[in-house]
């Protein structure tokens, strides 16, 4: 059994196909096949059963996941271990994200990062819909920027980053632009661009509407945040999402306009912190806070 079986065996899990894996992987798909399909032989029983909806494991699968994760976690830090007495940073990080404010976008550690650690491979799992408290609690990612909503477990640990309110945005002609506490009445007969159920931004409008006895009609979903913000800006609908997550500098001419009584969008860093790879990911953690408290000073 090699150690590159098991980072296949485990990117096949995590994207969910082959293919998917593959791409990632930079990779052709028939390599990344055949070499499972090795390590399938070799355990005597199969990993993944095949269809058109992906690769889903089997029971044996299942079974064989968490120690192949503990193996390649013991393997990076081995090769931490020796990198470090070389005075050396490598290894791989794996985030999740959001759509957060630009100021704590991890993409701008990234680029820091990278530039002075070569070395690591750094992965990021980008998914507003996701339950990405949950792939932390896994270990299947070193940490995530999240909002904090019920789905938060007490196997994790949550750092506010910022709070910022619930509010509406329209086309800068709109009859509610320049408005401020605007009673969610005055939205119901409104043509909302909606984000989909499994955004916590969308639980908290459903939220608001169930309290008032309000309806609330669907007409469009988009299932991205920045989506949601190009059909505002053309005129489609108006929308709603956490006030700083508005980005005037690529959607320029929106108005954001304030909620009566909006509940707050909470964004935080989740951490499990025993489960970070190694020095790599305690690196780039620490790396993305002090980018986090130099947003919070400004």
């Amino acid at each position: 059994m090699e150690l590159r079986q098991l980072e296949y065996f485990l990117a096949v899990v995590e994207e969910g196909s082959f293919t998917r894996a593959a791409s990632r992987l930079f990779m052709v798909q028939s390599s990344l096949s055949s070499a499972l399909l090795g390590l399938e032989r070799e355990l005597g029983t199969e990993l993944f059963i095949r269809g058109r909806r992906g690769a889903e494991l089997t029971d044996a699968g299942r079974a064989f996941l968490e120690p192949a994760r503990a193996a390649l976690a013991e393997t990076d830090h081995a090769r931490d271990a020796v990198a470090g007495v070389r005075g050396l940073l490598r290894g791989s990080v794996r985030v999740a994200t959001v759509a957060v404010p630009r100021a704590v976008d991890v993409l701008e550690t990234i680029r820091r990062f990278r530039s002075e650690h070569p070395g690591v491979r750094v992965h990021v799992v980008h998914d507003g819909a996701q339950d990405l408290v949950a792939l932390v609690a896994d270990g299947q990612v070193d940490f995530a920027v999240t909002p904090l909503t019920r789905r938060t477990t007490p196997a994790v640990r949550f750092e506010p980053v910022l709070s910022t309110p619930l509010a509406l945005v329209c086309p800068p002609d709109h009859r509610l632009a320049g408005a401020s506490d605007v009673d969610l009445r005055a939205v119901v007969d409104e043509p909302l661009v909606d984000l989909p159920r499994g955004w916590w931004v969308r639980e908290l409008l459903d939220g608001m509407f169930e309290e008032r006895d309000l309806p609330h009609h669907v007409r469009l979903e988009v299932s991205e945040w920045f989506g949601v913000l190009a059909m505002i800006q053309r005129g489609l609908g108006v929308g709603y999402g956490p006030e700083a997550c508005v980005d005037h500098e690529i959607f320029d001419g929106l108005a954001v306009t304030s909620l009566a009584d909006a509940p707050d969008w909470e964004l935080g860093i989740v951490t499990r912190d025993e489960n970070l790879r190694g020095a790599a990911g305690r690196a780039f953690l620490d790396a993305y806070r002090q980018q986090c408290r130099k947003a919070a000073d400004r």
